[in-house]
């Protein structure tokens, strides 16, 4: 018995010891001793092998547009000399995102952009910096979608990071005329007299080109102009407007159904040239205020239906 306490007490202290020894292995690693790594910093790897892509929008303006992206240097302690890092544009970047993720963004051309410099200084004492980018959207086409790719191509001596030295951007564009606005007025169905406005509503014009934009219900999720169907929300089949404005005077020129003029039902929009048909712009002509518009809904060559508005503008969409 004696010689059987001894053992269990033996084996006992021995497995206790194994326990602290796995303990002791398992501890948290020394971050101390990690280099630095420079970086182009998001929230996430993509994770597919792909590159990393974060979203921007820009407003198209004759004003080049400031944009930056964060070079990072990834340390434990902050450095002790200024580190200069190397950027490029990295076009090969762009094709393997878009293979990769089924996509088909446009390389952002040569004249979309101004760098100052490829080159980015970390100063002392600093884990991170701006790196400056000029977009110029009056160069770009609002109905496409750009990818803007930048490489770490030399890291100032210290490694570069390998799951993010590239950074893509996939720029959207905007006229200035694109938002959210609340819309109030009139409409008066000379067909169907149970049809009628549905006042006041919100509705988005979305950039179709340049000088073009599209009335957009987010309220019933699509390209269309909700109304009142004897109490109930509908909209009018394959029908919405698209107005054309003049850049210069932001006057309403022209308007044309956004499912074809005609379309296969065989309506079309109109301007009724009654009407005010303008934007009143901000002191600064970027952002509008309120538009006036009178338009028509006509049905296989006759005018159907009138509408007389004022869309206020509330946000940026």
């Amino acid at each position: 018995m004696k010689k059987n306490f001894l053992y269990k007490l033996l084996t006992g202290a021995i497995l206790i010891s194994s326990l602290s020894a796995c303990l002791k292995d398992n501890s948290q690693p020394d971050f101390t001793q990690n280099k630095p790594i420079i970086e182009l910093p998001i929230g996430s790897s993509a994770g597919n092998g792909g590159p990393n892509s974060i979203a921007a929008a820009f407003t198209v303006t004759n004003t080049p547009a400031d944009y930056s992206i964060w070079v990072n240097y990834a340390a434990p302690d902050a450095n002790s000399t200024a580190v200069t890092v190397t950027l490029a544009v990295d076009t090969a970047a762009v094709t393997k995102f878009n293979k990769i993720n089924g996509t088909s963004y446009t390389l952002l051309p040569t004249t979309g952009y101004t760098l100052a410099s490829n080159k980015i200084t970390i100063p002392v004492g600093a884990r991170k910096i701006q790196f400056q980018v000029k977009i110029n959207t009056a160069n770009l086409d609002p109905t496409k979608t750009y990818a803007f790719p930048l490489t770490i191509v030399d890291g100032g001596g210290y490694t570069i990071s390998g799951n993010f030295a590239t950074l893509i951007t996939i720029m959207s564009l905007k006229n200035k005329w694109d938002g959210v606005y609340t819309v109030t007025g009139s409409m008066t169905d000379k067909v169907n007299a149970t049809l009628t406005g549905l006042y006041p509503r919100t509705f988005q014009l979305i950039t179709q080109g340049p000088n073009t934009v599209a009335v957009y219900d987010p309220g019933q999720n699509t390209y269309g102009h909700g109304i009142n169907s004897s109490g109930s929300t509908t909209v009018y089949g394959s029908f919405t407007p698209v107005f054309t404005i003049d850049p210069t005077t932001n006057v309403v020129t022209k308007a044309v159904n956004y499912y074809g003029q005609p379309a296969s039902n065989g309506r079309s929009a109109n301007l009724d040239p009654t009407g005010v048909n303008a934007f009143t712009m901000s002191s600064d002509g970027n952002t509008p205020v309120t538009l006036k518009v009178k338009y028509i809904l006509n049905e296989n060559g006759t005018d159907r239906s009138f509408f007389d508005e004022t869309w206020t503008y509330t946000s940026s969409r």
